[in-house]
Formats: structure tokens, C-alpha cells, sequence
């Protein structure tokens, strides 16, 4: 597959003709059945480590573009996990990248709630900063989930697409574990 490369700058479609390109590659109904036995971590890693070499063509920051790509594969696994979700909202003039299930359930019941966020940078006071604004919304800092690059002490739980020790493989059964200890919640998975 031969990568374009615009302006020396990727373009989110590059980053998403890439995802999908692994997607079809990887089989959607693998993936599928992945997320019902609760591989899905293997899916996330195979599809992630496999983009990496073609992600790394790209001049820019590489950060931001491997963030974006990780972004893009959670909005894609979370739509066939038909885990609800919305993206891309704003809450009390704070931008969310994704909150399970929707904003709502947010605002009425923030323990039934989950905010993932993708900071596209590496800067720790800006991300903290961050995670302090998320904690006006979502007080309990376990119900922030935020996606970095490596490890870092920020109050929220950290997934880290660092290849030695790539915690973001597990967000899916992550969220799946949390939705099945909600009796009441408006956050259900259907198993397929």
C-alpha cells in the first residue's frame, strides 16, 4: 500500500484509509467474534502494532498521529461492540473526546459514566490541566480514562500505546467489565 503524503503533513483520511485498510485485512467478523470470547485485546494489538510501520511514514508529530490512529480504532471498536458512545462533545465548556454511553448519563449519574480521552500531546501539565477540568464533570477519577502515549501520574486511569507495556489493548474489556457491574445502567452490551 503505498501512503500519500500531503504537504509533508498526514491527513485524518490517510490515518483512517490505514485503520480500515487493517480492519478488512484483520476480517470484521474475526473482530466481531474477538470481542464476544473477549480477545479483544489481541485485536487491538494486532491491528494497532500492524498500522505502526505505515503510521511512521507520515512526517509530522508522530504522537499526535499514532493518538489520532488510536482514536479512530476505538471509535470503530466500540460502534461493533455496539457499546453506546458519543464523541466529539462538549459538557459545562469542556471538550470530551468520547463519553460511554452519552452525555446525559453523564450529567445525571456520572458513576455509569465513562469519559475516554485522547490528549494529543506529551506535555504532563497540559494533560493533567486537562484531567482536572474532565474531574468537574466526571468526579470520580476512575471514570476517566485517558489514552497517552506512556505512562504518565495524571488523576485518571492511564492506557498507554507505549509496545512495552500497551495497556490500551485492554480498554474494550475494560468497558464491557464495567457496563456488566452496572445492574440498573443505561450502558449494555449486546452480545452478538
Amino acid at each position: 500500500m503505498q501512503v500519500k503524503n500531503l504537504k509533508g503533513r498526514h491527513s485524518a483520511l490517510e490515518v483512517k484509509d490505514i485503520l480500515y485498510q487493517a480492519i478488512s485485512g484483520y476480517q470484521e467478523q474475526k473482530i466481531l467474534s474477538d470481542i464476544v470470547h473477549g480477545e479483544s485485546p489481541t485485536t487491538i494489538s494486532t491491528i494497532y502494532f500492524h498500522c505502526i510501520p505505515e503510521l511512521d511514514r507520515f512526517t509530522g508529530d508522530r504522537l499526535e498521529i499514532r493518538i489520532s490512529f488510536a482514536e479512530g480504532l476505538i471509535h470503530y471498536m466500540l460502534t461493533t461492540a455496539l457499546i453506546p458512545s458519543q464523541r466529539k462533545t462538549m459538557l459545562q465548556s469542556v471538550d470530551i473526546d468520547i463519553v460511554v454511553p452519552d452525555a446525559k448519563t453523564l450529567v445525571s449519574s456520572p458513576q455509569d459514566a465513562i469519559i475516554i480521552s485522547f490528549p494529543k500531546t506529551n506535555e504532563l501539565n497540559v494533560i493533567r490541566e486537562y484531567v482536572y477540568d474532565l474531574k468537574k464533570i466526571q468526579p470520580n477519577s476512575d471514570n476517566i480514562w485517558v489514552v497517552l502515549d506512556k505512562q504518565m501520574s495524571v488523576d485518571a486511569k492511564v492506557y498507554t500505546l507505549d509496545k512495552d507495556h500497551f495497556t490500551f489493548s485492554n480498554i474494550i474489556n475494560d468497558l464491557i467489565s464495567f457496563s456488566s457491574n452496572k445492574t440498573q445502567s443505561k450502558l449494555k452490551i449486546f452480545k452478538i
